[in-house]
């Protein structure tokens, strides 16, 4: 069947959501222990967004609707566009553009998009090759586009859902679009960027704190109850597990680009990395090379145990350690005092936090990505990571 291009523009109102779904097999024992299977070589990808329209442009896009249905769309990758640097001219091959970060693919379709004089000029054509500053097409460009034309990637997608129509007149109606993507979800999984802490890289993209973020310490629960005595619960691992929710605001396609990679790397929940508490933890008052002395917070009282063993360091010129507590003591009772696995140069005054580390993986396999603007804006990602036993752990 015949495949349209899908032209209905989002109404930028309320953004374009993108969401990242992996599939991963958890098997979990009483103890906490895992086995994580990773059950897809990419993501499933899907993107909702509202449509306002009207005129010859409803038209064409009710009658498209009618036919097409359920079939696949040519979908243009709003969030990716990227912009023609240079005039082309009718049979040129090569679009001169930046691809950085965005969803160009080779044997896929780009879309090609100008408005001279309140007309429309489209072109939908093959990708032969790509650079990070231009498009090789297979075939030329049958008309001239100038400089600061829109080029989308466009990607294979179906309908999700039959979209309602709500109209306001006989000529202006809305309706809420999701499409998912049915080809291959690859991206690069490069964390280069991330500091690398016991064979594990380090969350330290810090989150958003224009609103609350939530945590909490899960326990793996069991309870008998018969309905008449007294319940009775065993706590199977005898150990907490840390969630923490995170949120970022990024506004530089850069930023939104190793985030795009970490998530990738993590392959939904299959990966571990290790996320710091976002708490000040500990107050220092002395360092003398590997031991810290800080306020009495009961430390002690616990001891060492899984998730509250490794620490970030977070001085004030912005540089990160990361240290193992090896010993705990109680100084007096204001004063407890900890024996780290390495020394570290610096002075009390010099610590902004100490936060606790913990090695996590994501708590669930879904990831969702709200697109105030194309990808070189402003984006907001919402995630949780859940902590993991890391003695456990294979690297």
């Amino acid at each position: 069947m015949k495949k349209f291009l899908w032209q209905a523009a989002p109404d930028w109102t309320n953004g374009i959501t993108e969401i990242l779904e992996w599939k991963t097999d958890i098997l979990q024992s009483y103890s906490g222990a895992e086995q994580r299977i990773a059950r897809r070589l990419s993501p499933r990808r899907t993107f909702e967004f509202s449509i306002l329209i009207n005129g010859s442009e409803r038209s064409k896009f009710e009658n498209r609707l009618a036919f097409v249905g359920g079939n696949s769309w040519y979908l243009p990758i709003y969030t990716d566009v990227t912009y023609l640097n240079d005039d082309v001219n009718r049979g040129a091959i090569v679009l001169p553009c930046s691809t950085i970060g965005r969803d160009f693919v080779v044997g896929n379709k780009v879309l090609i998009k100008s408005e001279i004089n309140n007309v429309n000029q489209t072109a939908l054509l093959e990708v032969a090759a790509i650079s990070t500053d231009s498009i090789t097409l297979v075939n030329p460009v049958k008309s001239n586009f100038l400089a600061g034309a829109c080029i989308y990637p466009t990607r294979l997608a179906v309908l999700t859902d039959v979209p309602e129509l709500t109209r306001y007149n006989d000529d202006l109606l809305s309706a809420q679009i999701r499409f998912r993507i049915t080809e291959h979800n690859a991206f690069s999984n490069n964390i280069s960027f991330l500091p690398i802490y016991r064979h594990f890289p380090v969350l330290n993209m810090h989150p958003d704190w224009s609103e609350s973020l939530k945590g909490r310490y899960e326990r793996f629960l069991l309870e008998l109850d018969n309905g008449s005595s007294i319940p009775s619960r065993l706590d199977t691992a005898r150990l907490p597990f840390f969630v923490q929710e995170f949120r970022w605001f990024i506004t530089e396609r850069v930023e939104q680009m190793q985030l795009r990679q970490l998530f990738y790397y993590l392959n939904g929940c299959q990966k571990n990395i290790w996320v710091s508490s976002q708490a000040s933890d500990f107050n220092v008052l002395t360092v003398d090379g590997r031991v810290l002395e800080v306020e009495n917070t009961g430390f002690n009282e616990i001891g060492l145990m899984f998730g509250r063993k490794d620490l970030v360091i977070t001085l004030c010129n912005g540089n990160e350690l990361y240290r193992r507590i090896e010993l705990i003591a109680i100084v007096s009772d204001e004063i407890e005092r900890l024996l780290l696995n390495e020394s570290i140069n610096a002075n009390a005054e010099d610590i902004l936090s100490v936060s606790f580390l913990t090695l996590c993986r994501l708590d669930s396999d879904s990831v969702s990505w709200e697109h105030v603007t194309d990808a070189d804006g402003l984006a907001n990602i919402t995630c949780s990571f859940r902590g993991v036993r890391d003695e456990l752990e294979s690297i």
